[in-house]
């Protein structure tokens, strides 16, 4: 088994890429393992992808010219748990999504979720509320 060293894309207010240790399943697939980070995770702290995860790699240069690899696409979904909500919240926020039925459907239970948290003053960012409201609003508009 040989684990190695990729980055993975991290919102903590700007989109950073940190390091996380990944075995190799073939060429540039990669699954991710359990690492640290992910023991805590603080709600604002938005990760593209988790333990289990097998995801496709690509060369990639970082803004300081060091070059390194990076997950660029999921080529099969772990087991995480609440993954299907942090997939939600990463994508909204970045501006991922299509604002159509098909999102709607997709994420019917998180778009009710975070609509229903953000009502106490939990932390979200303004972005990922925003994709919330355009497809809360195309979802009822045509009742």
């Amino acid at each position: 088994m040989t684990i190695k060293k990729i980055y993975i894309r991290l919102i903590e207010g700007t989109v950073v890429w940190v390091p996380i240790k990944a075995k190799l399943i073939q060429d540039d697939q990669f699954e991710i393992v359990e690492n640290v980070i992910f023991d805590n995770l603080d709600i604002n702290e938005l990760y593209e992808f988790f333990p289990g995860d097998i995801v496709e790699l690509e060369q990639f240069v970082f803004e300081d010219g060091t070059k390194g690899k990076v997950a660029k696409k999921l080529i099969s979904k772990g087991q995480w748990s609440d993954r299907k909500y942090l997939e939600f919240k990463f994508k909204a926020t970045l501006g991922l999504l299509s604002i159509c039925k098909s999102t709607i459907e997709k994420y019917k239970n998180e778009i009710e979720r975070i609509k229903k948290d953000s009502n106490p003053g939990e932390f979200f960012y303004p972005s990922l509320l925003e994709t919330v409201e355009k497809l809360f609003k195309l979802e009822y508009s045509n009742e």
